[in-house]
């Protein structure tokens, strides 16, 4: 394995500054893990790539720039344990790129697990759709729930500190909903706290900014009329404008790339997030079948990646191959193959970045030594918290593993011409057979 250690002996001599601190995460030691493999594949001189890192260099450099990730899949990423693992080590490997807590969606109201790194409770009668059901009753958006308060009055009250190692505060929060007039807007408690409120009907939410930092959200809503719309929530976003790294996990329970399709305000609100790197992590429950139809994970998958790349034309995109698992929690299961297959195929076609999980595991029926080794659960389809911390620390090493690569060997310096497109613009995106779209 390359040496943890060059990544900042480069920098260093890119930034001309003193000696980076030590490197804080040590990787435990597997013998059935494939280090070796653990990066990001179809990254290097991928021009959407080396944008993405140029801006990461701008933020270790200058201590400018918001880097915007958008992590999207199923219970892995809604429990937040792995993905809450990468969003520490990508905002405390070096000093002062903190950035800001994000989009989440406060999941105790939908009556489902909540990552423990925020603490919220609430109150009032709500009413719940999840993509994953076939026709959910409510309009969804890019958290894949939506929720619906049925009483005259709810309320709900976040804090965005509960966590023991980073510090989250805000002076800017987005309460993605149906709200399009001043009309029952929610109000952020005390009302002193807020300087100005901006309804944004082209990204879907209302805006409070605010006079100061604070760490907690007290949110009111109120609706006598209950002849009117229904007040629903989408999701919120707690931001500022510091430096660093706005890591957005999004999950739900039981979610397929189909789900995410029914999501009406999908391309809205991710185009609000303005995301520099989406990630791609889905594909556990669509191989826990004894059906599964290789030919459809494909064509949705192009129809997902359509639709974001519509609303993030310039995001980096990574696809994640999903973790070997058991099927019906009893065999041995190859779909797992099948879909990284597809994966790769589409990441080769269409300029994506791809991360082998699936290899870097150990490949086929895997899932039975991390599980006798205390890291995956009795189903043999999710990780203990030991396995999920230790996923999250190899997607962080196969980060910079690959950032590695692209400061060893940046693309040519290449001087325009009169005539012709210029050779640094981003590589072009063929036409998805499926949808059509470019």
């Amino acid at each position: 394995m390359r040496n943890r250690f060059l990544l900042y002996i480069i920098l260093s001599v890119q930034t001309a500054m003193a000696q980076l601190p030590p490197y804080p995460f040590d990787l435990p030691q597997y013998s059935f893990i494939h280090y070796n493999t653990n990066q990001f594949e179809l990254v290097l001189k991928n021009p959407r790539y080396c944008d993405l890192f140029a801006k990461f260099d701008t933020l270790i450099k200058t201590g400018e720039n918001q880097i915007k990730i958008v992590h999207l899949g199923g219970s892995h990423i809604q429990a937040d344990v792995y993905t809450h693992r990468i969003r520490q080590e990508l905002q405390s490997f070096y000093p002062g790129i903190l950035g800001s807590r994000g989009f989440f969606f406060p999941y105790p109201i939908a009556n489902t697990n909540s990552p423990s790194n925020l603490w919220i409770t609430y109150s009032g009668d709500w009413q719940t759709s999840k993509n994953t059901q076939s026709e959910p009753a409510y309009t969804l958006g890019l958290s894949g729930i939506t929720s619906v308060l049925t009483s005259p009055a709810g309320s709900l009250k976040i804090v965005a500190s509960y966590d023991t190692v980073q510090h989250y505060d805000f002076n800017r929060i987005k309460v993605f909903c149906n709200v399009s007039s001043t009309d029952n807007l929610p109000k952020v408690n005390p009302g002193n706290l807020v300087k100005d409120v901006i309804i944004n009907k082209a990204g879907g939410y209302v805006q409070y900014n605010l006079n100061h930092y604070t760490d907690t959200l007290d949110l009111f809503i109120q609706q006598p009329d209950p002849a009117n719309e229904l007040f629903q929530l989408y999701g919120i976003s707690l931001e500022n404008d510091d430096p660093g790294v706005v890591y957005n996990a999004i999950g739900v329970n039981g979610a397929k790339l189909e789900s995410y399709l029914r999501c009406g305000l999908f391309s809205k609100q991710l185009r609000a997030l303005d995301p520099d790197w989406v990630i791609i992590s889905i594909g556990t429950n669509e191989g826990n079948t004894r059906l599964f139809d290789k030919e459809t994970y494909r064509d949705e998958y192009l129809i997902l990646l359509d639709s974001i790349r519509l609303a993030a034309p310039g995001a980096a995109i990574l696809l994640t191959v999903p973790n070997d698992s058991y099927l019906l929690k009893r065999y041995i299961n190859s779909n797992t193959a099948q879909m990284r297959e597809v994966i790769f195929e589409i990441a080769r076609s269409y300029g994506y970045g791809v991360w082998d999980f699936y290899t870097i595991m150990g490949g086929l029926n895997s899932a039975m030594t991390w599980y006798n080794n205390g890291l995956m659960n009795k189903d043999r389809i999710h990780f203990s918290k030991p396995g999920y911390l230790l996923k999250g620390d190899l997607f962080f090493y196969a980060f910079l593993n690959s950032w590695n690569d692209h400061l060893l060997n940046p693309l040519p310096i290449i001087l325009p011409i009169a005539i012709g497109p210029n050779p640094h613009s981003p590589i072009p995106n063929p036409i998805h057979p499926v949808s059509g779209i470019q």
